[in-house]
């Protein structure tokens, strides 16, 4: 669910269920996948691998991707590296939040990143801890890193 101030409660399903998944959660309803009134686009997990699923963000006129992901750390590279190359791809700005901690008895990989719309790596958090990127979409430059074992830490220049 998204919620905004003084709009109403969107909804975004996933559209893309993997098979290990399909025993617990139907398909939601085909969508543009952007947040109403932005450029901003949502995945959710598998939809990553779906070349599809980006690409119609794109052309429905997606500036912004973000993604929420339970990935461990071995699938982590491959995941980074599948990111980058949407970013670089579709001119995307984009947003990866994944897990830390246990997940399905397995540990998850956190280093939850933002990549600029050139596939640059721009900010990433670590693998053990939660914690917050913020980045300043026009300019494109990371504002602020925290996570609780460092204070926020605003990026040079910002």
């Amino acid at each position: 669910m998204l919620f905004q101030p003084h709009k109403s409660r969107q909804t975004y399903s996933k559209q893309y269920i993997h098979t290990d998944e399909e025993e617990f959660f139907v398909r939601g309803p085909r969508t543009s996948g952007l947040i109403e009134n932005t450029n901003i686009a949502l995945a959710i997990c598998y939809e990553l691998s779906i070349s599809e699923h980006a690409q119609r963000a794109a052309q429905n006129g997606a500036g912004i991707y973000i993604a929420s992901a339970v990935k461990t750390p071995k699938q982590l590279a491959g995941t980074m590296q599948r990111l980058a190359e949407i970013a670089v791809k579709h001119s995307m700005t984009l947003f990866m939040a994944n897990c830390v901690g246990q997940c399905d008895c397995q540990p998850c990989g956190g280093r939850s990143s933002i990549w600029n719309n050139k596939g640059q790596l721009i900010g990433q958090l670590n693998d053990t801890e939660e914690g917050v990127l913020m980045l300043d979409t026009e300019t494109q430059e990371l504002v602020s890193e925290y996570a609780p074992d460092q204070s926020a830490s605003p990026a040079s220049g910002a």
